[in-house]
């Protein structure tokens, strides 16, 4: 059996067969696995519940697990109902695995059940990502700009005149789900059914994925959102339409994509153009409460609004759990994870790894963030980066043009989203007030 280390792409016979003079120095030759303690036999801090596969309530907010793991297991071993499930969290292991994607597999499932692509390896996730990619350029998202801009001023002034309210609710849902809708032409007047449909998919893909908890009826409901979809791309097609929507549309009928394919990489698209996204946005209301002076200070920096989301992204980031299968045995951390592990790179956890970033847990406007991956890393780096920055800068540049003030309610407390899909984590509900600010002539602006 060979053995590679993914971090130095030195190899070796489990035996230890020696190997050529000239790779002596690289070579990682890791002993018979000695498995770990599990977490739930690990000495946790009073107060911490040992680290879950499946959220049960106690890690909704992860970042006091992320910095004792760091520092106590940067390769925690969990147990599941069916595997052990392995959490890598230190910021260098999880870019070099994310690096490795031979030897860290996307495939956790096969055959895979759903042409979303983080399920997906060379060369069909090559194939399949470059159907879209063009349209997710900085220069294409751009030409959104201005109807982005729009929206999120006309929900945010609601909202000021409300004096607040849900964050989620009121502003990044419907900022995000308009955006993704327009980028596919997919219709989005009925916001509360493609939220639904939206919901139940991403659980569908979980538990079909990452054997997370199903709802009860989310194969019913994507079986609906795909059907949807078909009917939307068969008018699309029809229309000639230049769209996201149209050009999978185009593929579906030249026979370049099965039907499945291009009902479900549609879907994929919507999905990931706002579940993430929305989260984002509403950690960044998040963040200005927390951190009161951060409004003026975005407003007075030059470039304030694009330091904001890269070290939000960086603080905040969305995607908690990147799923991965061992094709090999590999060492990580002086740890043997074996061959047909499932393995949970932890990128939120990284991206607060104080030998990467010094007081990790301080937002500092002023901090080099660079290298972060807080949109991934590697050949599955967020395809819609570019629009997620870009909804989220317009969304910093306002909340500090437009806002004297922003705070978190202590009446309703912020509930997180729950693991039915294993892979982000942020609020699914934040309430907050808001005060205007005041123009130079003393009205609200």
């Amino acid at each position: 059996m060979t053995i590679t280390c993914p971090f130095t792409g030195a190899t070796a016979d489990a035996a230890g067969a020696a190997p050529s003079a000239g790779d002596q120095a690289d070579v990682v030759r890791p002993t018979e696995p000695n498995l770990p303690p599990y977490s739930h036999e690990l000495p946790w801090p009073d107060g911490l519940e040992p680290f879950k596969v499946v959220d049960d309530g106690s890690q909704g907010d992860p970042y006091a697990h992320y910095a004792w793991m760091l520092e106590n297991a940067p390769v925690l071993r969990a147990a599941s109902a069916t595997t052990d499930v392995w959490f890598i969290s230190r910021f260098e292991d999880v870019r070099k695995a994310l690096r490795a994607p031979k030897v860290f597999s996307s495939e956790v499932v096969k055959p895979v059940p759903l042409t979303f692509l983080t399920l997906i390896d060379a060369p069909d996730h090559a194939r399949l990502r470059q159907i879209v990619a063009k349209a997710f350029t900085p220069k294409a998202i751009g030409l959104f700009e201005d109807r982005i801009r729009e929206t999120a001023t006309r929900l945010l002034d609601e909202l000021i005149a409300r004096g607040g309210g849900d964050v989620v609710e009121e502003y990044a849902i419907p900022l995000s789900m308009s955006t993704i809708s327009a980028l596919l032409d997919v219709p989005a007047e009925d916001f509360d059914k493609m939220k639904f449909w939206s919901d139940e998919t991403f659980s569908y893909f979980g538990r079909l994925a990452r054997n997370a908890p199903g709802t009860g009826t989310d194969e019913e409901s994507a079986l609906a959102f795909f059907a949807y979809l078909k009917d939307t791309m068969e008018r699309l097609h029809a229309a000639g339409n230049e769209s996201v929507g149209g050009q999978i549309a185009r593929m579906w009928k030249d026979g370049q994509l099965s039907e499945k394919e291009a009902k479900e990489l549609c879907a994929f698209v919507f999905i990931a153009g706002h579940d993430t996204t929305t989260i984002l946005l509403a950690n960044a209301f998040r963040v200005c409460a927390e951190n009161p002076h951060l409004l003026a200070q975005v407003r007075e920096t030059p470039s304030g609004a694009e330091k904001f989301v890269e070290e939000l992204a960086r603080f905040r980031g969305t995607v908690q759990r990147v799923s991965r299968v061992t094709t090999e045995d590999v060492e990580v951390a002086g740890v043997v994870v074996p061959a047909g592990s499932i393995v949970r790179l932890m990128p939120a956890a990284a991206n607060h790894d104080p030998r990467k970033y010094p007081n990790p847990d301080v937002f500092d406007l002023d901090r080099d963030t660079s290298g972060h991956m807080g949109f991934g890393h590697g050949v599955h780096a967020c395809l819609g980066a570019p629009l997620a920055r870009l909804e989220t800068v317009v969304t910093a540049e306002l909340l500090s043009q437009r806002l004297a003030g922003v705070a978190l309610d202590p009446a309703h407390p912020i509930e997180y989203v729950r693991g039915n899909n294993l892979t982000n984590s942020g609020p699914e509900r934040l309430v907050v007030s808001v005060e205007g600010r005041k123009t130079v002539e003393g009205s609200h602006e």
